[in-house]
């Protein structure tokens, strides 16, 4: 068990946020193995980036006015106000207020992204035409920035895990709109491409 004081935790900039300072309470360094806990302070005025991320944040105001934006809507936060945004969903957390915004942050601890590779083959089932779902998966896989081989039997992706993981799920999840649907997947960090496959 350790115990520290947040403000003797150094501050750094936020590289792209001017105004936006954050201290690393809790994170990899010190031993934490799941979660990192963040302080971010934010000056008048001053606002994190509009961004996304493949993990969730748990948020708690601790002092200040912000707006949380979010690609659909806008919710208005205060002290004791906490907030849940959801993997890949676009969000900011702007100051609004004439005081430094200070927030806490959990995420998941921090690693290097593992590369990986994966073999995926899917098999729609009784559906008329088996393209529509195989494109569906292949259109989900490119657009989480995936490498992708298509082949006859199976298609071969490659990515880092956070994004591969993923967009396995999402490929799924397109694929099941289409109607009924097995997915077998492969998956390495060792294993080459197979020589001879097309460009992705």
């Amino acid at each position: 068990m350790e115990v520290k004081h947040a403000m003797n935790v150094p501050s750094e900039p936020v590289e792209g946020m001017p105004g936006v300072t954050l201290r690393w309470l809790w994170a990899g360094p010190d031993g934490a193995p799941t979660f990192a806990l963040r302080l971010f302070e934010a000056q008048p005025g001053a606002a994190t980036s509009y961004h996304i991320h493949p993990h969730e944040h748990e948020v708690y105001i601790l002092s200040g006015q912000a707006k949380l934006r979010g690609e659909l809507q806008e919710q208005t936060l205060g002290p004791g106000d906490t907030a849940l945004v959801l993997p890949n969903e676009p969000h900011q957390f702007v100051n609004t207020g004439s005081d430094v915004l200070r927030f806490l942050c959990a995420i998941p601890v921090p690693h290097e992204p593992l590369g990986l590779k994966a073999q995926v083959s899917l098999y729609p089932l009784r559906q008329e035409h088996l393209g529509p779902a195989i494109d569906a998966a292949i259109e989900v896989w490119r657009s989480h920035g995936l490498k992708v081989w298509p082949g006859a039997m199976s298609t071969f992706i490659e990515g880092n895990d956070g994004a591969l993981w993923l967009a396995l799920r999402d490929a799924f999840a397109a694929a099941a709109a289409q109607g009924e649907t097995v997915m077998i997947a492969t998956v390495s960090n060792a294993c080459r491409r197979p020589q001879g496959d097309s460009k992705p």
